[in-house]
């Protein structure tokens, strides 16, 4: 039986953060799951980063915005495919299992979609319903902080 990996802490703090929802999410390429964060910075941009898995690789648990990660796609993608790969910028000298567990999240909060008989690849959704996706979050941090 395969026991929870916990990093210990090493990441950046974001100021006056506000977490907004704790989660759990099957990774892309194996039945481990993945424990992940997502929070807003004081003004307001979502960041998210992965808290445990099941299985025992290492990961960065440090803090990454989703404005980086959508740069990261629109830099990298030529033919509109995302993956994995595409997010090792982001996490320069951390864990190569980071950007793979970044994108499990993205997939489970429906950032990314997977691209029909391609199983490594992705696809980001339109602008318009990922404002939607941020839109739903911002609601969970009104409900969160007025009881």
């Amino acid at each position: 039986m395969s026991q929870t990996k916990t990093n210990p802490s090493t990441t950046q703090t974001i100021p006056n953060k506000q977490i907004l929802k704790t989660s759990t999410c099957k990774a892309l390429s194996s039945d481990a799951r993945i424990t992940y964060e997502l929070a807003y910075d004081d003004k307001k941009s979502l960041h998210i980063r992965i808290m445990s898995n099941s299985a025992g690789g290492f990961f960065s648990d440090e803090w990454v915005s989703l404005s980086d990660i959508r740069e990261a796609f629109k830099s990298s993608a030529g033919d509109g495919r995302i993956s994995a790969s595409m997010l090792f910028i982001l996490f320069k000298g951390k864990s190569v299992n980071t950007p793979g567990y970044i994108l499990a999240s993205l997939k489970s909060e429906g950032f990314i979609k997977p691209i029909d008989g391609l199983t490594r690849f992705y696809e980001a959704i339109d602008d318009k319903s990922f404002n939607a996706l941020i839109k739903k979050l911002q609601k969970l941090s009104i409900s969160t902080t007025n009881p």
